[in-house]
């Protein structure tokens, strides 16, 4: 293991704008990581699809897969950049930083460094960089699934302590959007319909929070172009509905869709409502086969083994609902899309250890 050489490239990856749609940046720190080791790599040319500046990066034998990690390259849209700080060996910083997932794509790159520096990476060992997994998931989704059908697959892109643990559920989450169309007028003359007071109306109405058995509405965004002299006629609200039960959805964008036309129409606005599942429910059994073989990397890594689920989707969930079997491992970040995300260097070591016995390899050679 070459700590420096893992901090310096997640300190790197740290210092990069890539939000979702803009990994680019970010690629060509992992494409010329992989340039100088000479572990060849390709973008899968999926930008076209995905709407980003980057295809996902791929390095991979040519043909199926027997292991594959995967991280993703982007990051939520971070409005006021912070510089990493050190305390201690706890990487962190007053803002947002992106360890969500620059955490994990530092880990794979390491991972191919040693595995390189040990005879080589196997071809049947596939590395997925992806990008826009914050953005529903889309690199996930253009991947082509000989990388992972058939394989036991690894979504490094997990939180929390202890390091061997195992995240083998996740809620569903579908992603909708209400286009509202008034009128536009000058401010001090009436005839004018206000699409920023009205989308408020419909954020409220929304009810956003806990919802249902197990649901919960998002609101995420309201986008309402205009000048200070004018009424809006323009509003956008985007959001998630989350859910552990898909026979929970349908229902509930239908109260949603019907809470907020109902106003609409009564208040004279044009409103459009869409939504489009950007994954389903996912859960893998304990006694599945990859979720034993986790337990006993961990075992040969000399760390407690956990398993457990989280609120939010992932790549895991688009491999899982495209015929592959996945779980996310944990990075060892901590409160990841906050001003107190944080990680602790040492766990990202330990992660290390339990990702080299994953790929198979004993933890003594690093």
């Amino acid at each position: 293991m070459n700590d420096k050489r893992l901090k310096d490239t997640f300190l790197r990856l740290l210092e990069t704008d890539s939000p979702f749609g803009h990994e680019k940046a970010a690629a060509e720190i992992v494409t010329a990581f992989l340039d100088r080791h000479g572990i060849p790599w390709e973008d899968d040319g999926s930008a076209a699809r995905t709407g980003s500046d980057t295809g996902n990066i791929i390095s991979a034998g040519p043909g199926g897969a027997r292991l594959s990690f995967c991280a993703h390259m982007d990051t939520i849209r971070i409005f006021e950049k912070k510089s990493a700080l050190t305390d201690g060996s706890v990487i962190k910083s007053s803002g947002v930083l992106g360890i969500d997932d620059k955490s994990g794509v530092a880990l794979l790159l390491e991972l191919m460094a040693l595995l390189n520096e040990k005879g080589g990476v196997p071809p049947d060992i596939h590395f997925l960089f992806t990008v826009g997994e914050e953005w529903g998931f889309r690199g996930a989704w253009a991947l082509d699934p000989r990388h992972f059908t058939g394989a036991y697959n690894f979504v490094v892109d997990s939180g929390g302590v202890p390091l061997a643990r195992a995240v083998t559920g996740g809620v569903g989450q579908t992603s909708y959007s209400i286009g509202v169309k008034g009128a536009m007028a000058h401010a001090s003359i009436r005839g004018g319909k206000n699409a920023a007071v009205f989308a408020a109306e419909c954020i409220a109405a929304l009810e956003p929070g806990p919802a249902g058995a197990s649901a919960f509405i998002h609101v995420a965004s309201l986008e309402c172009p205009g000048s200070p002299n004018t009424v809006p006629d323009r509003a956008l609200i985007q959001g998630q509905l989350l859910y552990r039960d898909s026979a929970e959805e349908e229902p509930l964008l239908e109260k949603m869709r019907a809470a907020v036309r109902e106003r609409a129409d009564r208040a004279g606005f044009e409103l459009v409502f869409s939504a489009a599942r950007d994954c389903a429910p996912w859960f893998l059994p304990d006694d599945d086969p990859l979720i034993e073989y986790a337990r006993l990397a961990a075992a040969k890594a000399g760390l407690p083994f956990h398993t457990g689920q989280t609120g939010s989707g992932s790549d895991a969930q688009v491999i899982a609902q495209r015929g592959g079997r996945a779980i996310k491992i944990s990075t060892g970040m901590l409160a990841p899309h906050s001003a107190e995300e944080r990680v602790d260097f040492q766990d990202m070591k330990k992660s290390l250890r339990f990702l080299w016995a994953l790929a198979g390899r004993e933890p003594a050679e690093i």
